[in-house]
């Protein structure tokens, strides 16, 4: 794992960079398929943040992104309470894998009955509901996300977000849903290089779906 550390507004000394080094052997240890992690040491100038004026903010590439930070008035305490939460943040991840793998069923089971239950019968349609809602952007939404869209003659607002993402494996997108805390998360599965979402069913099960496009229903529809 390559460790970049960064001082803004301030030089990083040789004796806090070796203290960097071996705290981040234990993230490495929790992190084994992390690629990178930057250490960015801040010192603030304001004398209104003089009880906050060291900040450390530290950041984990692992197949995502984790990412911690603390302030003090010591830069040492600031980076061993970041350290912290980083190493604790790596190990609930840890132990939700391990917690989801012992008694569990496979992904293939839980993939089979899904597909099983989708070829059942559809059930009787509900009575459609007319009520339009609009929806609000919502906080930190990208400029241009919102798209007033008319629906008989009534706009509502769709929300519209792209992501830029490499492929991955099933059980990484299941671990990177874990990490942020949805109950789906959207991938490119690194297997099909098709766009897939896995989501949350009961207890600590999965299931998985993958779009696939139907060359003889593009074909008519065109």
């Amino acid at each position: 794992m390559d460790i970049a550390i960064v001082g803004r507004h301030t030089k990083v000394s040789e004796d806090m960079r070796q203290l960097i080094f071996d705290k981040m052997e234990k993230v490495q240890s929790l992190a084994p398929r992390a690629t990178r992690a930057e250490v960015n040491v801040v010192h603030e100038r304001n004398p209104r943040l003089a009880s906050d004026r060291e900040r450390v903010e530290i950041t984990v590439h692992n197949h995502g992104v984790i990412r911690a930070e603390a302030a003090a008035d010591d830069r040492h305490v600031a980076f061993e309470r970041a350290n912290a939460r980083i190493v604790e943040q790596l190990r609930k991840q840890h132990e939700r894998r391990a917690t989801r793998h012992k008694s569990k069923p496979s992904l293939h089971a839980v993939v089979a009955q899904d597909l099983a239950a989708a070829s059942a019968p559809d059930p009787a349609p509900a009575p459609a509901d007319d009520g339009v809602q609009s929806v609000e952007a919502w906080e930190g939404a990208p400029e241009g996300s919102t798209v007033e869209v008319p629906v008989d003659g009534t706009p509502i607002s769709i929300r519209s977000k792209t992501h830029k993402a490499a492929p991955m494996t099933v059980s990484e997108a299941i671990d990177q849903m874990e990490l942020v805390g949805h109950d789906f998360y959207l991938f490119i599965d690194a297997d099909t290089s098709l766009a897939s979402a896995v989501y949350r069913r009961r207890g600590w099960t999965y299931g998985v779906i993958r779009i696939e496009e139907d060359a003889q229903a593009s074909r008519e529809t065109a």
